[in-house]
């Protein structure tokens, strides 16, 4: 028989601690990734916020100025955060949408070494970390002019007056009705009259008081630095009647006055003021702009039919213009306390020298003074950039006339030539404060209008059409058109237009 050793508890002594050293080494190993892992993690979310926020505010910069500001504007911001270039092992890349194809997007990407906490322990130092961020900007459209003038030079009407656009700028003085065509400088509401200061207010009225925009309609001169510019005007003033000469939507510009409201005194009508300002990122935001340049231009009594269209002197000369684009801001202002009745419709061109390109910002309100049947217009201009997004027109009041005709939307089909959009949906709403109704599909891009009462009349109303880009490519030439279809109908209307991508303006991509 073999005994069996029994083992004593000093046998034992000292055999627990390296299973103790084992476990706190694990311990520790697991309390340096955690604490570690929080730290960079905290580090991780400070430099993907620094990016976000880079890349932002040097977007709204892009495309003309990316090394002149969009670049420098989100170091900038980078290093507001805590992240310069080169300094404390952090290192910034800002790159040009320009390089994919892109032109209105920024990308900025972040690194930073961080310090290790128990980490050390284990023999890792540092940790380097990197994030990025892509934004994108969407601008007010160009809207109303490839060149740079907006509005005729002479009235189509008359003879030897060829190769116009087809319109007037339109504005529309204080206590005019909406439903006269103007939807924003308008204050009286749809059907409650014109030269009434008692009307009720028009939802869409933009109140100089309290509108980041301002009053009025904005156009941007876009100017490119070393090359001046100035600003001129053609029937800026507001002519009323004089020496038995009354005002009307055929008269030159087309120019209405008080006369139409039961006033025939010279001086009646509405007084414009033009400004200036400085380029800015926002270009539909005024507040805090830099004004340059300000006029007055009081009303005058009408001019002959006959007199020549002559182009006012050259103003608010820019010599050594920045590159951007400048906001030209038109608008009536409110008529004497005396006088609430005054108001009047003004139409009028203005145009840039120099070369430095004009157009409509954000909205437009015209006046349609061509007597042929079938009229072309430039909507905007929708660069292939926007392929895959929506592109949508908002038309207020159009197409006015009986018997009524066709009013459709024209992509551009190559240089010089196009084409009916095959598709579009169409919803209308009665103000800017209605709901809209129900889609429907257009196929091809086109609706019936008439002034008639029936239900193709669109009379102050508003009507909204949405454009699907997909695979949408225009090159070189990137204005849209809006064609008027009226056979056996003059139109002569005034609308408001507004065309626009559906989105924030500026976003982030990731």
């Amino acid at each position: 028989m073999i005994a069996k050793r029994r083992i004593q508890p000093d046998d034992e002594k000292g055999a627990i601690l390296p299973f103790v050293a084992l476990v706190l080494v694990l311990l520790l190993g697991l309390a340096s990734f955690a604490v570690d892992l929080g730290w960079f993690y905290l580090n991780s979310t400070r430099i993907q916020r620094a990016a976000e926020s880079a890349a932002l505010a040097g977007v709204i910069h892009m495309p003309q100025a990316f090394a002149a500001k969009a670049e420098p504007t989100a170091l900038q911001v980078a290093a507001t955060n805590g992240y310069v270039d080169g300094v404390d092992g952090a290192s910034i890349t800002v790159s040009d949408g320009l390089t994919w194809s892109e032109p209105n997007q920024l990308e900025v990407e972040i690194s930073d070494t961080v310090d290790t906490f128990l980490l050390r322990v284990l023999g890792r130092q540092d940790q380097t970390i990197t994030r990025s961020a892509v934004a994108e900007y969407v601008p007010p459209l160009p809207l109303g002019s490839p060149e740079s003038q907006f509005g005729n030079s002479c009235d189509p009407n008359e003879p030897g007056c060829t190769g116009q656009v087809n319109f007037w700028a339109n504005i529309h003085g204080k206590y005019t009705d909406t439903r006269m065509g103007d939807a924003y400088s308008s204050y009286c509401e749809d059907g409650t009259g014109s030269g009434n200061a008692s009307c009720n207010q028009n939802v869409s009225w933009r109140n100089p008081a309290t509108s980041t925009r301002g009053a009025g309609y904005l156009y941007g001169i876009e100017a490119t630095a070393g090359n001046p510019f100035a600003i001129e005007f053609l029937d800026i003033v507001h002519h009323n009647t004089y020496l038995g000469a009354t005002t009307n939507d055929n008269w030159r510009t087309g120019d209405r006055g008080c006369e139409a409201w039961g006033d025939s005194t010279i001086n009646c009508g509405q007084t414009v003021r033009t400004r200036l300002y400085l380029p800015d990122p926002a270009p539909l935001n005024l507040t805090g702009n830099v004004l340059l340049c300000e006029k007055i231009w009081n009303p005058a009594p009408q001019i002959p039919e006959s007199d020549p269209y002559v182009w006012e002197a050259p103003w608010c000369a820019q010599g050594a213009p920045a590159d951007g684009v400048y906001v030209l801001q038109i608008e009536a202002l409110d008529p004497p306390p005396a006088r609430p009745g005054w108001s009047g419709l003004n139409r009028y061109s203005v145009r840039a020298t120099g070369g430095a390109r004009l157009y409509g910002l954000g909205d437009m309100s015209l006046y349609n003074n061509a007597t042929s049947t079938t009229s072309d217009f430039y909507m905007a201009e929708v660069s292939d950039i926007y392929s895959g997004k929506t592109f949508v027109l908002e038309l207020y009041d159009p197409g006015e006339a009986n018997p009524g005709g066709y009013v459709e939307i024209k992509a551009p089909n190559g240089p010089g030539s196009w084409v009916t959009y095959p598709s579009c949906t169409m919803r209308v709403r009665t103000s800017e404060a209605a709901p809209w109704g129900s889609a429907s599909t257009l196929a091809p891009c086109r609706f019936f209008a008439n002034n008639n009462g029936g239900p193709n009349d669109y009379n102050g109303d508003w009507i909204k059409l949405e454009m699907n880009l997909s695979s949408y490519v225009c090159g070189a030439d990137c204005w849209w058109k809006l064609n008027y279809d009226y056979s056996g109908a003059t139109v002569n209307d005034t609308t408001t237009w507004k065309a626009y991508i559906v989105g924030n303006p500026v976003h982030l991509l990731k």
